[in-house]
C-alpha cells in the first residue's frame, strides 16, 4: 500500500559538484519546471551503496528520524557538497509519487527533483537534474534510494544508494572519483551521527 503523507528529505543526497568544472555562477532567476525529466537509461553510473542497523522497530524510528529532518542536519557540508536551504514544489503533492520540487543550495545554485516512488515505511525513490552549478555539465541527473526493512530481532535496516549518471562516457571515472572521496564520507558520517542519536532515543545495545 502506497502511504503519501509523510514526508520525505530527499534532498540529503541532491548535491552540487563545485569541483567537476570552473566556477558557475549562480543564475539570476531560478529555473522554472518544463514538466519533463530525464529518461532513466540502463548503462553506466558512479555510485555507492551504504548500510546500517538502528536498534528501534522501523515506523517510530522512521517518524523520528523524518521528525527533525535528521539525516539533512548530520550532513556536514563542504567545498565540494552543497546542502539545500530550500525547496518549492513546482508540479503535484510532495511527497506523492510524480510530484517535483525545486532545491535551492547554499551557493545559490539550483537542482530539479521528483519522487520516482514513495512506500512508507519501507521504499523512497527519487530523481535529481537541472543542476544550474558545475555538476550539470557533467551529470544527465542522479538517482537515489533509501530502503528500509525491520529485521527479524525487531531492529531496522536502511540500504542507502546513491547513482550519478555521467553525460558522457569518458567523464564516469571522475565522478566516481567524486563518489568515492567526498559523496562516500559525507553520507557515511551522516549515517553514523543518526545512529548515535537513535541509539540514545530509543535504548538498546
Amino acid at each position: 500500500m502506497k502511504t503519501m503523507s509523510r514526508t520525505i528529505t530527499a534532498g540529503i543526497v541532491a548535491v552540487t559538484m563545485a569541483a567537476c568544472s570552473a566556477n558557475i555562477a549562480p543564475p539570476d532567476v531560478p529555473p522554472t519546471y518544463t514538466g519533463e525529466a530525464p529518461t532513466i537509461r540502463d548503462g553506466q553510473y558512479a555510485e555507492y551503496e551504504t548500510r546500517r542497523v538502528f536498534n528501534a522497530p522501523l515506523v517510530p524510528l522512521r517518524e523520528f528520524i523524518e521528525s527533525e529532518q535528521r539525516i539533512v542536519g548530520a550532513m556536514e557540508e563542504t567545498d565540494q557538497i552543497r546542502k539545500p536551504i530550500d525547496v518549492v514544489v513546482v508540479h503535484g503533492e510532495w511527497p506523492q509519487e510524480g510530484s517535483v520540487r525545486r532545491l535551492e543550495f547554499s551557493d545559490g545554485h539550483f537542482a530539479m527533483e521528483r519522487v520516482l516512488e514513495n512506500d512508507f515505511p519501507t521504499l523512497f525513490r527519487y530523481q535529481v537534474w537541472n543542476y544550474t552549478s558545475a555538476a550539470g555539465q557533467n551529470l544527465d541527473y542522479a538517482l537515489g534510494q533509501q530502503a528500509w526493512r525491520e529485521l527479524p530481532d525487531g531492529r531496522s535496516e536502511l540500504v542507502w544508494t546513491y547513482r550519478l549518471k555521467p553525460n558522457a562516457w569518458y567523464k564516469h571515472h571522475f565522478i566516481q572519483q567524486f563518489v568515492s572521496n567526498d559523496m562516500r564520507p559525507l553520507m557515511d558520517n551522516a549515517l553514523d551521527t543518526v545512529v548515535e542519536q537513535a541509539h540514545a532515543h530509543f535504548g538498546g545495545e
